[in-house]
């Protein structure tokens, strides 16, 4: 008789990873609507401010990696028809809750004509029905909403990818890495919508966030994380590298205004190389010290942070809810620079009070379900 392998633990350094990146978001998406709304002084500062990727390629890469490694793991048998039925429930999920936090902000909006207009919601309260049916199709998203929209439609598409990948790894992959190379250099290609500003296309073309989806679901299905993590902590020499790599990004980057120069492939629209080399080089930087200094991973800031990690898309659909709370705070009461950074601060502790409180909540709801399976 066939033994079932065991599920592997969870590593709490990818919650980390992923926590630390929905923070940074929630900061993100604030600072885009106050320096919308003409604050001209140093914003809060983060790790996307100095490299070429945001933390929106971390959400991205770690999404595509545990879909890979918890649905078509290499190491348990799985059909096609079973990945793509949960593949299936999770983007009809993700859509039902992209939905939710539209109705959440948009009463936010419409209490501020000007956070309206710099979150674009404005296109939505002045066109009705007709405009909101437009959000529900996935033509227009506002500001903030389009991850979500980009994510959904991956996991649509998911299913393809791994029936591809099951048969033949490589020409998936190669695949994948073909479509990148056509998104980005025919930047047209990309669906029409979006916004409602400028091009009216996705502000996230599909066709080049693709490869960082799938390129980690490839990864996570063969689970290489695991063996980078044994050549991490066998070997310090991958750490100095990985610190090497980012750091010679992070000068680069810094460089390039009063050296008077630019760096090839930064489009944040079609994710482009530069982007994709440095997000690597952050995770591995980060993975790496947590792999190689486990007691990091024990801290009491670190597991606030892994609570925000773990619960990802109900922690990223509260960071909008509390950006644009903190936006309208700052737009209708006091548009000043301290406000702002205070207004930052309180953001990222409202984030990690709601990880907790969620995290709570689903032991409490977990526990009769214990009780009545022990009894």
């Amino acid at each position: 008789m066939n033994e079932i392998p065991a599920r592997r633990p969870r590593d709490q350094a990818i919650d980390i990873l992923r926590g630390l990146a929905l923070l940074t978001i929630t900061v993100n998406h604030l600072t885009g609507i106050v320096v919308r709304g003409g604050m001209r002084e140093p914003v809060f500062p983060t790790l996307s401010h100095w490299g070429f990727s945001s933390a929106a390629e971390i959400f991205f890469l770690l999404s595509g990696y545990l879909v890979g490694a918890v649905y078509l793991s290499a190491n348990r048998q799985h059909g096609l028809e079973g990945f793509t039925r949960k593949i299936y429930a999770r983007a009809g999920k993700l859509y039902l809750y992209n939905l939710l936090l539209f109705l959440l902000v948009l009463p936010i909006c419409w209490m501020s004509p000007l956070l309206a207009r710099l979150s674009f919601f404005e296109y939505f309260i002045a066109g009705g029905p007709l405009a909101f049916a437009g959000f529900l199709i996935g033509y227009i998203q506002p500001y903030c909403l389009e991850i979500l929209a980009v994510y959904t439609l991956l996991m649509l598409t998911a299913p393809l990818f791994a029936w591809l990948l099951l048969r033949r790894p490589a020409l998936a992959i190669g695949a994948s890495v073909t479509l990148y190379a056509v998104a980005y250099h025919y930047p047209w290609l990309r669906p029409p919508g979006g916004m409602p500003a400028g091009e009216w296309k996705w502000n996230f073309g599909p066709g080049s966030w693709q490869l960082l989806f799938f390129g980690a679901l490839a990864a996570g299905r063969f689970a290489l994380l695991d063996r980078v993590r044994r050549a991490f902590v066998a070997d310090r020499r991958w750490l100095i590298a990985a610190f090497a790599l980012f750091a010679g990004l992070t000068m680069l980057f810094v460089a390039q205004e009063p050296f008077g120069f630019q760096v090839w492939g930064q489009s944040k629209v079609r994710v482009g190389p530069a982007r994709v080399i440095h997000v690597l080089s952050v995770c591995l930087l980060v993975l790496g010290l947590l792999w190689r200094m486990p007691w990091l991973q024990s801290l009491r800031a670190s597991r606030y942070v892994a609570a925000v990690g773990s619960a990802s898309l109900q922690c990223f659909l509260a960071s909008v809810v509390i950006s644009y709370l903190a936006g309208f705070i700052w737009i209708e009461l006091t548009r000043n620079h301290a406000a702002y950074l205070l207004l930052c601060g309180a953001s990222l502790v409202a984030l990690l009070l709601f990880a907790q409180g969620h995290r709570q909540l689903r032991a409490l709801l977990a526990s009769p379900r214990t009780a009545a399976q022990t009894a």
